[in-house]
């Protein structure tokens, strides 16, 4: 077959454009489930395209149901975040630190409610229960929301959730890390989905946050450098939440030479019988840029309270210039 004849057999075919929109979400969000360690910029990227692409808002009629009534069939708060890859949330539980929300939307037939959420150091999670007929997608249920209205300075702001299906409904679930630099005590989180199930519309929420008492600690002088001298890794604070360890640090380097480097701070417990599990997030929340260098500010959260442990961190990038020497710190 010649190439004009092929590229015209192919141009024949049709293709099911929101059916292979809609698996490759399933597929992406499936293989994000099963990462510890979450890096989310690229999904993000991909569903604001395909969002686009196939046109997924609809307009909808809006009603709010009254919480008692959505609440009559949901499961109770102690069970909510068992069936669900999220440590801090059952850890929270067991101490009774998760705040019951009260808010309730209607759109296209499918009601959401948002039930209980925790706010402990960098880390957010949210709950919620669907009530509507919805219809699986290759026997998987699923929702696409949006965070902080989209804002370009916030990371993960695009996201897919997996919705687990219970006997008269679905929950599901929600979990951030705070993507900006300063972290207030208090905040409103703009949350709202676009698609639930096989359903299009817009359930809009802000839901209120109180930050769980947490202790913060910075280190003087704890940094180090590569050979030449000219990058230098220091790291600057450790915040405990309740059930969380957030580390913020920062690599200064002369500009242009890391500037499209992937950094991510490795961690290592010095007591090889300790095993520091459940890395969350590790995003940048400040860029500086001083004359010819660079310096970059970032966070790593980990689902685990460190205290009273001895780690080895240190950066990752290019090898465009030398690494750092490796940092030993004492966790108070």
């Amino acid at each position: 077959m010649d190439k004009d004849t092929f590229t015209n057999k192919i141009n024949e075919v049709e293709v099911p454009k929101e059916e292979v929109l809609q698996s490759i979400k399933l597929g992406v969000s499936r293989a994000a489930e099963k990462t510890t360690y979450k890096k989310k910029k690229p999904i993000k990227k991909f569903f604001v395209s395909a969002t686009v692409a196939a046109g997924m808002l609809l307009s909808s009629t809006f009603i709010v149901p009254s919480f008692s009534e959505a609440m009559a069939d949901a499961p109770l708060i102690g069970g909510w975040y068992s069936g669900f890859n999220d440590a801090v949330g059952r850890n929270l539980e067991e101490q009774n630190l998760i705040t019951e929300l009260n808010q309730s939307y209607s759109s296209n037939g499918v009601d959401v409610t948002l039930t209980n959420a925790y706010y402990d150091g960098y880390l957010i999670g949210i709950m919620f229960y669907v009530k509507g007929n919805l219809t699986d997608r290759d026997g998987h249920y699923y929702a696409l929301y949006e965070l902080f209205n989209g804002d370009p300075l916030a990371d993960e702001t695009k996201e897919l959730t997996t919705l687990e299906k219970t006997d008269d409904g679905y929950t599901g679930h929600i979990q951030i890390v705070y993507p900006y630099k300063e972290l207030p005590k208090s905040d409103t989180i703009p949350v709202s989905f676009e698609e639930i199930g096989n359903k299009k519309g817009t359930w809009q929420f802000n839901v209120p946050v109180q930050q769980i008492p947490v202790e913060k600690h910075v280190f003087e002088n704890k940094q180090s450098t590569n050979p030449e001298g000219n990058v230098i890794f220091k790291v600057d604070s450790i915040l405990y939440g309740k059930a969380s360890t957030a580390i913020t640090y920062s690599l200064t380097y002369p500009k242009g030479t890391l500037d499209s480097s992937f950094q991510m701070l490795n961690v290592e417990p010095l007591d090889k019988s300790f095993k520091i599990d459940g890395f969350q997030s590790d995003g940048k929340i400040e860029v500086i840029e001083d004359g010819d260098r660079t310096t970059v500010v970032r966070k790593i959260v980990i689902s685990k309270v460190l205290k009273n442990q001895k780690i080895i961190v240190s950066p990752t990038y290019s090898e465009t210039v030398s690494p750092v020497e490796p940092l030993e710190i004492e966790l108070p």
